[in-house]
């Protein structure tokens, strides 16, 4: 299934040089993916043109930029919202909007300010941000946003009338939510999948007016390691996911009532032989693909991690002869486990939470003993931590 595609010298010196990569993301026209180098602080975004010849993609590569800020701290997760701007949510960061630069001749990083910076330490409801995804409106479009520490997806506007200004912010989801790491939107804007990796699951939501943070999932995707980037075809009969756990990726099918409870994959197709999984296993929630999207005339799947920075796989072959009715279970079992490890989850909160009270206890003790001028020494360095 793999697609080989073509590529000048430039575009392939910065796809080798991304190093450990996150999520990855098409364009709305699908000329340009923009990939998120975690490691280096980098955004590459590369010139892409599709096509399909004799049932087969072909890809070519025609040029790259990369961007570089001192407000890209650990990118993880991006989206365009127009082919020119794009968003990238930063762990250690917040949120940065950019204008993505033309020139496909540079052969260094363009040093870029942001036309828009919602940092997290400015905004509450922003707690280590990974993966954005956009809604895109005529004017006014909305930004859902994982936030990894503060396990849950907020809710933003980006007013493109005003130079893309992040405006509002609400709790979309929060219930049972332990550490979101990907998020997918159906065309249709009718369902939400967020990948909740500390549960080894994918949990679906149906959009409407009653949605809120402490809302159920409406369908739990099992059959996981490390569930990380997700996209839904453009006809919604679909939802494919990366195991950044293991060398596959998921495909799995919806039932003619929608989302609704419980299923498997219809399919795992593996994505990387052993030794290349291997290279990128420094711990069991690494290894395999992370970010993956699809372009939009439904020929191609795009796929990156640590070791394979680019892999474009025939995303018809991935779907053909699936299984034609899914088989779907109650929810209530996923349920009961998402509860536990919800418990399981505040629970060592609360022991660091003790441990770190009892710390400032004892130091607070010890410097009772420290000279005194170690002792206004002390008094100053408190506060700050």
């Amino acid at each position: 299934m793999k697609i080989d595609y073509t590529a000048r010298d430039h575009v392939r010196d910065v796809i080798q040089s991304l190093g450990r990569t996150e999520d990855i993301r098409f364009s709305p026209s699908g000329r340009r993916l923009a990939v998120a180098a975690f490691h280096r602080n980098r955004i590459a975004v590369v010139d892409i043109d599709v096509t399909r010849v004799r049932d087969t993609g072909t890809v070519s590569l025609t040029g790259a930029v990369e961007i570089a800020s001192p407000s890209l701290n650990y990118p993880h997760g991006l989206d365009f919202i127009d082919d020119e701007t794009l968003v990238v949510a930063s762990r250690m960061g917040g949120l940065s909007i950019f204008s993505v630069p033309a020139d496909e001749t540079a052969r260094e990083p363009h040093e870029l300010s942001p036309v828009q910076l919602a940092r997290a330490d400015r905004a509450p409801l922003l707690e280590s941000p990974g993966s954005v995804v956009v809604v895109r409106n005529d004017q006014v479009c909305e930004l859902l946003v994982c936030n990894n520490s503060g396990n849950s997806v907020t809710r933003h506007l980006v007013d493109r009338g005003t130079d893309c200004a992040v405006t509002g912010g609400e709790v979309l989801l929060r219930k049972w939510i332990n550490l979101p790491d990907g998020i997918g939107v159906s065309h249709d804007r009718r369902w939400i999948a967020i990948s909740n990796h500390n549960t080894h699951n994918v949990l679906v939501y149906e959009w409407s007016e009653r949605l809120g943070a402490e809302s159920k999932p409406d369908g739990v995707l099992r059959g996981l390691y490390f569930p990380h980037g997700l996209r839904f075809t453009a006809d919604g009969r679909h939802l494919l996911v990366a195991d950044a756990g293991a060398p596959f990726i998921h495909v799995y099918a919806r039932g003619n009532e929608g989302w609704h409870g419980a299923r498997y994959p219809a399919r795992s197709i593996r994505v990387m032989d052993e030794a290349l999984f291997l290279r990128g296993r420094g711990d069991p929630q690494e290894g395999g693909p992370k970010g993956i999207d699809i372009d939009h005339g439904m020929n191609i799947l795009a796929a990156t991690s640590e070791h394979q920075s680019l892999l474009f796989l025939d995303l018809p072959a991935m779907l053909r002869d699936l299984p034609a009715a899914p088989v779907v279970e109650s929810v209530e079992y996923e349920f009961g486990i998402l509860q536990q490890a919800e418990r399981l989850r505040l629970k060592a909160h609360d022991a660091e939470a003790r441990a770190a009270k009892a710390e400032h206890r004892l130091l607070k003790r010890k410097a009772k003993w420290l000279p005194k001028p170690l002792r206004r020494l002390y008094s100053a360095w408190k506060p700050a931590n």
